[in-house]
């Protein structure tokens, strides 16, 4: 079994990868803000273990071993999410650090109790697709969306849920999977997306932006 920091650095692979990003030994220092040396080091243990493989370009890819590895974990965690959220009613941004706990916890009889309590969800409650099931694919950032365009949120990028206040954010403004809305501005140089909601408008941060997971909405 991967120790706690090979599983933090699986995670971080696969979802870099699911957000479209190259993963490479510099982009993993600055996202686990470890030092390089510690990530090559980490690394070259994953290869030994047969975790993960270098391409061409030092770019970091998943064996076949490393992805059952993260999805196994994931599928947990994600189920976690939708325990703490779905039944024990706990708040949207609050869970990802219980359920960080609760998966290492969880055995496979446990895990398909869960499964048949929750109704055999298809996603975690920040819309991120639970390992195993089959969902819809195709959806574009935000920050990629035009002015005048009504788009439903799908899902808020895996990176997103370790960062309460962000989370915090998005909810105090309805912006959860499932919920309309357009695109009414964005700023030129880098400024924000303004956002029309029920309540009137919202600014998002094109970083912020970035992570929110869009489709477009039915007329």
């Amino acid at each position: 079994m991967p120790t706690p920091t090979i599983e933090e650095y699986l995670e971080t692979i696969y979802a870099m990868a699911s957000d479209g990003k190259e993963v490479i030994g510099a982009r993993l220092a600055e996202a686990l803000d470890v030092s390089p040396p510690t990530v090559t080091a980490t690394l070259q243990r994953m290869v030994r273990d047969g975790l993960i493989s270098f391409g061409a370009r030092k770019e970091i890819t998943l064996t076949a071993q490393g992805q059952v590895a993260v999805e196994s974990l994931l599928r947990r965690h994600r189920l976690s999410e939708r325990l703490l959220v779905d039944m024990l009613g706990m708040n949207w941004h609050e869970v990802h650090d219980e359920a960080c706990r609760l998966e290492h916890a969880i055995s496979p009889q446990v895990e398909q109790r869960l499964v048949e309590k929750l109704g055999d969800p298809d996603t975690c409650p920040h819309g991120n697709p639970i390992p195993g099931k089959t969902v819809a694919e195709g959806y574009r950032r935000l920050v990629d969306v035009g002015v005048g365009e009504n788009v439903v949120i799908r899902r808020i990028a895996q990176r997103a849920e370790a960062e309460p206040g962000l989370l915090r954010y998005l909810e105090e403004h309805g912006l959860k999977p499932g919920a309309t809305v357009g695109v009414r501005e964005v700023v030129p140089f880098n400024g924000p997306v303004v956002l029309s909601v029920r309540e009137g408008t919202v600014p998002l941060g094109r970083d912020l932006a970035a992570m929110l997971w869009v489709e477009q909405a039915e007329d």
